[in-house]
């Protein structure tokens, strides 16, 4: 009776640790969808070349698309009425990354928010992360450095969450959804 006891408080304290877990995908919600792949150069490299990725931003009255060496914006009219679609913490990365994931049978379109999870989750601070070589994204506020080709898994800097990251579809054509 006395050894249950001691495990069953060894396991009570286990159980209040303070370590988050994570899954591999965002509880936030995100949605955007984008019919004109083909014609916004950085997003389609990013779809259609392992380890390339581009960021998307919404600016004031554009869609900003923006890789390591080149940057398009799209107008957003009232036609396209891009703004009722566009839901995210910060901003996103797609890209395909260079290393397939587990179970899956070849390389994949992946998709996290721009924003440093680790500024946002700890100060409520909305600081992106900027694109760097070799499919590195980088904070310079906590100087964290993530690994995109790593499921957003912190790579460099103190030890941390690593990117939200969203459900995304690729048509192989002109048509991305991102969801959550």
């Amino acid at each position: 009776m006395r050894k249950n006891a001691l495990l069953i408080a060894l396991l009570l304290i286990c159980s209040c640790s303070k370590d988050e877990t994570y899954t591999a995908y965002s509880k936030y919600k995100a949605s955007f969808t984008y019919d004109k792949v083909m014609t916004m150069t950085p997003l389609k490299n990013a779809l259609t070349s392992p380890g390339e990725f581009c960021t998307i931003s919404l600016g004031v009255s554009t869609l900003n698309f923006a890789s390591l060496t080149m940057s398009q914006s799209d107008p957003i009219t009232d036609n396209t009425l891009y703004y009722q679609k566009y839901k995210c913490i910060n901003g996103f990365i797609v890209g395909m990354a260079n290393i397939p994931e587990m179970n899956a049978d070849g390389l994949s379109a992946v998709c996290f928010d721009l924003v440093c999870s680790n500024c946002y989750h700890v100060d409520n601070v909305t600081r992106s992360v900027a694109l760097q070589e070799n499919g590195m994204a980088y904070c310079s506020r906590c100087k964290r450095k993530y690994g995109l080709n790593n499921q957003g898994l912190v790579v460099g800097g103190d030890a941390g969450r690593p990117l939200e990251r969203y459900h995304i579809a690729y048509d192989g054509s002109n048509r991305m959804v991102i969801s959550n």
